[in-house]
């Protein structure tokens, strides 16, 4: 029963992201490329309670693998204007199906894994305010699409949450989870620096992921 209470309240924490956001593009006209992003960091932090609610990893794959189908229609034919750019990208696809596999990889085995889910994080909270800020502030361009501050914010906000996740799911000492975040926020900087374009919401949060079960597991 808690496992159906989870999935209910996946939905409605992604629909309620979305409409929200669909609302404030409208009421405070927000580029089409900003409402996009408050849609890429807010769905992310589903990751923070999913480990409350699910046991099993084929029940808590349900709710990014329905997304994976959403998205891909919402892309195909515009269904949610906040999710999507005039120029086509499949980034929220990706997105989804990132987020499938390493849910599928914490949950596989009992005692869960934590870290995997790092490279979610850095998806959600780096690659997302590095696109915020960026924009805003490039202060230095490094390659075409990626800047300096860019690459700053992905560092800075990919640090501030993985610290955060860390002290609610794990039992690390503080030095420990300084150590896991800085490696974390600089080598994520790294890949994203250099993925190919529109490909980020994959080799980002999937790069990290492996990374962090390697560390997990060794």
């Amino acid at each position: 029963m808690l496992q159906v209470t989870g999935i209910a309240l996946s939905y409605v924490f992604v629909f309620t992201i979305i409409l929200v956001t669909t609302v404030l593009q409208k009421q405070l006209h927000l580029s089409a490329n900003f409402s996009r992003k408050l849609i890429h960091i807010g769905v992310g932090n589903w990751i923070f309670f999913v480990f409350f609610y699910f046991t099993d990893w084929y029940i808590v794959a349900i709710p990014p693998i329905t997304f994976i189908l959403i998205n891909y229609l919402s892309y195909r034919y515009s269904i949610f204007k906040a999710m999507e750019l005039e120029e086509k990208n499949p980034g929220t696809i990706y997105y989804a199906v990132s987020l499938t596999i390493l849910t599928v990889i914490t949950f596989i085995d009992k005692p869960f894994k934590i870290l995997p889910y790092l490279g979610i994080l850095a998806m959600t909270w780096g690659d997302g305010m590095a696109a915020v800020i960026g924009e805003k502030w490039p202060v230095k361009l490094l390659r075409p699409g990626k800047s300096l501050g860019g690459t700053s914010a992905f560092v800075v906000f990919t640090l501030a949450a993985v610290v955060s996740y860390l002290l609610i799911h794990s039992n690390f000492p503080f030095d420990k989870i300084l150590i896991i975040g800085g490696a974390i926020s600089i080598t994520g900087a790294v890949i994203e620096l250099f993925s190919p374009r529109n490909l980020d919401n994959l080799f980002v949060p999937l790069s990290l992921g492996f990374f962090g079960l390697i560390f997990e597991l060794a």
